[in-house]
């Protein structure tokens, strides 16, 4: 990408708040980043940041993670789209990402960097469920975690097609029906794992996992990390 569009991109996503923007090169180097990036990483200046590896910016699980990704882009030349992430925030609350990386192709197909993206996902108010009329889908979802939830079951039940009720929990949401009940079990698998002694496959099953090491890879998608080693770090005296 040439410096003068690098330097017009960075700036429309300057403008944009709540979404996250980076370009890395093929050694994993940040070539740019917006506010909200220096935001993220409780940085002062775009400038601390440049030039920095995610090895100096996140935690080891998080970094290497990271790497995990762009490794896949650098090497297929596919992006990464939509890829529900979950970060300790500083405070200690959680944070919900939704995050995407597209690769950086030269002149001759070649994958010379890549473009990442992710956006904050907050919970909506009540107000703003009411409007969309999913308080109910929403606490129907969460009173059955330990059950199979499928798109078309829910909106059948609600009397919605599979397209109104997705339409209607990507804008409420930003998340499509599938993603919002797996981010809603892992967020129920995190509490008991952090709160309770309860066995790991036990949990599995609690939040409709077939088994543990179906929650152990949707778990380390999302964090960088395995059940039983977050259990053990967040449990610790």
């Amino acid at each position: 990408m040439h410096p003068f569009e690098l330097s017009f991109v960075e700036q429309i996503f300057d403008g944009l708040g709540d979404v996250v923007f980076c370009v890395k090169d093929r050694l994993g180097i940040y070539q740019a980043v917006n506010l909200a990036f220096v935001d993220r990483v409780h940085g002062n200046d775009k400038s601390e940041l440049i030039g920095k590896s995610a090895a100096q910016l996140f935690t080891e699980s998080l970094a290497s993670g990271f790497e995990l990704q762009d490794k896949a882009v650098f090497e297929t030349g596919r992006p990464i789209r939509d890829q529900l992430e979950r970060i300790t925030n500083s405070n200690g609350s959680i944070g919900w990402y939704l995050a995407s990386k597209f690769p950086i192709f030269d002149a001759e197909q070649k994958v010379v960097g890549l473009v990442g993206i992710s956006q904050d996902l907050d919970w909506p108010s009540d107000s703003n469920l009411e409007m969309a009329n999913l308080k109910s889908i929403v606490e129907f979802i969460k009173d059955n975690l330990d059950q199979p939830l499928r798109t078309e079951q829910l909106a059948k039940k609600f009397s919605l097609s599979a397209v109104q009720l997705d339409r209607r929990m990507k804008r409420v949401f930003r998340l499509s029906t599938k993603k919002f009940i797996m981010k809603c079990r892992l967020e129920k698998a995190s509490r008991q794992l952090a709160s309770t002694s309860i066995s790991v496959s036990d949990i599995a099953l609690a939040c409709g996992f077939t088994d543990q090491s179906a929650l152990t890879r949707q778990f380390r998608n999302a964090t960088s990390d395995t059940p039983a080693n977050f259990r053990r770090k967040i449990q610790q005296p």
